[in-house]
């Protein structure tokens, strides 16, 4: 039998779920990861990116916006995000709009006060766009 990891997903809102995997890649301060069986203990920082993992006999993707990542001497792997989005759950049409309406606000000096918060939905459009396409499983639009 093939060594396995614990994945536990928890955002601040809630535990997403706790499940075996084989392998977790995800953004860290210190660049991507990839977390197998047997992985030395760690705690970095997450960074807002991609988390991969492989479960059974399909890669699952998520984007990630910040957080923290663990891994236990007993193969479990804790992933404390601030915030996560399951590739099939991203509705592409309302972050194009929402990609859209933060660029025009960078745009338009006028809105200088809403410049930051244009400037973290775009990053966030666009990392939700990067996981969107990097999932195989096809998304569900709600127009």
């Amino acid at each position: 039998m093939t060594p396995q990891l614990t994945l536990d997903l928890v955002t601040q809102e809630k535990r997403l779920f706790t499940i075996p995997v084989s392998s977790v890649t995800a953004q860290t301060v210190e660049g991507e990861i990839t977390i197998l069986p047997g992985h030395v203990p760690l705690l970095t920082r997450l960074t807002e990116g991609i988390l991969r993992f492989t479960a059974g006999a399909g890669e699952q993707v998520f984007a990630i916006f910040g957080g923290f990542l663990e891994v236990g001497s007993d193969n479990q792997v804790n992933v404390l995000a601030d915030s996560a989005v399951r590739a099939e759950d991203i509705d592409l049409a309302k972050v194009e709009s929402a990609k859209k309406q933060a660029e025009a606000t960078l745009l338009d000096k006028s809105r200088e006060l809403e410049f930051a918060d244009a400037e973290a939905a775009l990053r966030r459009a666009y990392l939700s766009i990067r996981a969107a396409q990097k999932s195989s499983k096809p998304r569900h639009s709600q127009t």
